[in-house]
């Protein structure tokens, strides 16, 4: 049942008109048959009574008794919507000529009038003001039959029930100079969402940017369209606002990286799939990236190239691809450079060309590379100040041999302690990097909200060269906290790293801003957690037990110890229901929280008295320490969960008896009616009847 609801609604969610959606069934012949029992009809399962007689009338539907077999009561029940608001349910019935029938429908705990059945096929609109709760239609008659043809129902989805995509990013994430323009995938999210979304790497909110305060939101519907200058974190979610509800995606991440300039190391050698910035030795011109370029390549000044790296935008690179005869190459949008072999320009395509578009490349011992097709060679004119690409009779002092740059990535850092672990203190953190670094010019700080003085506080960190791969931070003073808080420690500077002694920047605060290295939890020494508030409180009357909810003074989590579990049962029984963690978003073992949460694997309905025992230990704060348990005391009270019927069913069954739950979870097979009767109150399908205890 609960596949076929996420499907109905997640249909849903891609043709949102109004605040409405529309359920309707029209009845075909053999849908409901005289067993009764669980039927699907247009996607949503139905409970139906069973019946003396049941046939098809191709005018009015299905046909409910006769005039030989009469069928005094019959039912339609779901509950397969019961957590949304229904607005209203229009059933179309009618009844045999001479007949006397009348018809009820009931939503939640509201019922509707008893209609009167017309001998005409007429529509019976119940309307129930936003109700929630199982929806049931009842007939009743004394004789001839009645019919029933369609049903349609009005509801609003609740937000929980509804499922809508979150922002897949079409941009690539990764390093671009100067600027990049961050756009999303259209065709991949719902036309009805739009896009909001930070860059500070803070979580987005619609609440936030209805009241002003940190979310953005996208110029263009259901896309981002932002324009970066320096390297930033994107956060987008997709939210669709329909009248009064509010539908929201998960959110989705990117970082994308702004920097000047970027490295790139002299190559020797080609590597299939690898970009190349293409730089003319002897005037330091290289090629650079222009949408509309064709012809002769331009170019732009670079810093001098040498035998270990030079520095350029990164849009500057060629990616070369191994292929028969040579390599293809490829501009930064991908399209092939080739040449024609009748003038001394360049041309590009999106699709290979045939001819012209594999190239030879041979690099000698100074560096130089002779890149060729087809007796055309690429050389840089110092005359005209572009690359182009000459046979052998026209190469004149005047033009130059490119070196190759092979682009080389941020190197990879190892910190320890692990980023975002938690801690008790902090004295070192130790940064490995396996490429080698030769010498460091680093400062630290780290920055933590003291209580003490109700701010935030920083402290530097003592940076020292340790050996060939590691870099020390060391505090002065050990940092510790007294309440649970956030460290983190900034880094600034340059890092030289070896094989070649070439520079590698970790970006600075005058140039990129700061960069946040590392993350931690410091969980201090401070007193156990204590429990503020549970949800429903202590003593609570309620129609319904399904979720738990328990706020605290500061984090905790659930320990996993099998003993140590809390424990839900009905006065008088030793029978437990079974509960479940409905927040589980576990770090190291703990959970960043400051409530938890424990729900009911199914709702309870039975009238009665139930006990919610939570032990010592089942919560654990960022310390370790234990969150004193309680025992809670819950009194349920309803319509539905007065109403008994164990008692017919059994004097019914002479070949025994099989329960189930409503979630289709078999309980018990037996033919001795005393187990059925110590069963907990709650709801039960036995032997297909929907029987409450």
């Amino acid at each position: 049942m609960k596949k076929i609801l996420l499907t109905l609604f997640c249909i849903a969610t891609l043709a949102f008109a109004a605040n409405a959606e529309t359920y309707t069934h029209t009845f075909k012949n053999g849908e409901l048959t005289t067993d009764g029992g669980t039927v699907t009809l247009s996607d949503i399962e139905w409970n139906a009574t069973s019946s003396t007689y049941i046939d098809w009338n191709a005018q009015k539907g299905i046909q409910i008794g006769s005039r030989a077999t009469a069928n005094p009561t019959y039912t339609l029940s779901t509950s397969s919507l019961a957590g949304c608001k229904i607005n209203s349910v229009t059933v179309n019935s009618s009844i045999a000529a001479s007949g006397d029938a009348k018809l009820t429908i009931t939503v939640g705990g509201q019922t509707s009038e008893a209609y009167t059945l017309d001998t005409n096929a007429t529509d019976y609109t119940f309307d129930c003001d936003d109700t929630t709760g199982d929806i049931t239609i009842s007939w009743t008659a004394t004789q001839r039959a009645y019919y029933v043809k369609s049903i349609t129902i009005e509801y609003t989805p609740d937000a929980s029930m509804v499922t809508v995509p979150a922002p897949v990013f079409k941009t690539p994430v990764g390093i671009y100079a100067d600027e990049v323009i961050v756009s999303t995938d259209v065709d991949l999210a719902d036309p009805n969402s739009v896009f909001y979304y930070t860059t500070d790497g803070t979580e987005p909110s619609y609440e936030d940017y209805v009241n002003s305060t940190g979310t953005t939101k996208s110029n263009r519907t259901y896309q981002v369209y932002e324009k970066l200058t320096e390297t930033a974190t994107i956060k987008a979610m997709a939210v669709i606002v329909d009248g009064d509800a509010v539908f929201k995606s998960s959110v989705a991440e990117a970082t994308y990286v702004v920097s000047r300039t970027m490295p790139y190391i002299n190559a020797g050698s080609i590597t299939s799939g690898n970009k190349y910035a293409m730089v003319a030795a002897d005037s330091a011109a290289c090629y650079y990236y222009e949408d509309k370029a064709y012809g002769y390549l331009p170019t732009k000044t670079a810093t001098a190239a040498n035998d270990r790296y030079i520095e350029t935008v990164e849009c500057a690179g060629f990616t070369f691809t191994a292929t028969d005869g040579g390599y293809t190459i490829q501009d930064a949008l991908g399209r092939y450079v080739y040449h024609s072999g009748t003038y001394t320009n360049f041309n590009y395509a999106t699709e290979r060309p045939s001819t012209g578009a594999v190239w030879s490349v041979a690099i000698d011992n100074d560096g130089n590379a002779t890149i060729a097709c087809d007796g055309y060679t690429i050389h840089y004119s110092i005359e005209h100040g572009t690359y182009g690409c000459y046979p052998a009779n026209e190469i004149t002092e005047n033009h130059v041999l490119p070196k190759l740059y092979m682009q080389r990535e941020y190197p990879t850092f190892t910190i320890v302690p692990e980023e975002s672990s938690y801690i008790d203190k902090l004295e070192k953190v130790t940064i490995t990097c396996p490429e080698g670094i030769r010498n460091a010019d680093l400062s630290a700080v780290a920055t933590r909200f003291d209580s003490n003085v109700n701010k935030d506080v920083s402290t530097e960190l003592v940076c020292e060269y340790i050996d060939e791969n590691t870099i020390q931070l060391t505090a002065t003073t050990p940092i510790t906290t007294t309440n649970n808080t956030n460290l983190q420690i900034n880094i600034t500077g340059d890092i030289m790293l070896d094989p070649e002694g070439m520079e590698m920047p970790i970006p600075t605060k005058s140039k990129y801003g700061v960069r946040t290295l590392v993350s931690y939890t410091l969980i201090g020494n401070a007193e156990a957690a204590t429990i503020t508030e549970v949800s429903p409180e202590n003593g609570a009357v309620v129609e319904e037990l399904s979720h738990f909810i328990f706020t605290f003074s500061y984090f905790a989590g659930h320990t996993d110890d099998a003993s140590i579990q809390p424990r839900l049962y009905a006065e008088g029984k030793e029978w437990t229901y079974a509960l479940e963690r409905t927040i589980n978003n576990s770090n190291g073992g703990m959970i960043e929280m400051e409530q938890a949460a424990l729900k009911t694997t199914e709702p309870l309905l039975g009238n009665g008295t139930y006990y919610l025992e939570i032990p010592d230990g089942y919560f654990v704060d960022g310390n370790g320490k234990s969150v004193k348990g309680m025992t809670l005391k819950y009194t349920v009270k309803n319509d539905s969960g007065e109403t008994a019927g164990i008692e017919d069913i059994i004097a019914e069954s002479k070949n025994g008896l099989t329960v189930y739950t409503t979630m289709g979870v078999k309980v018990v097979e037996t033919t001795d009616a005393s187990i059925i009767n110590a069963l907990p109150s709650g709801i039960y399908i036995i032997n297909g009847k929907k029987v409450v205890k």
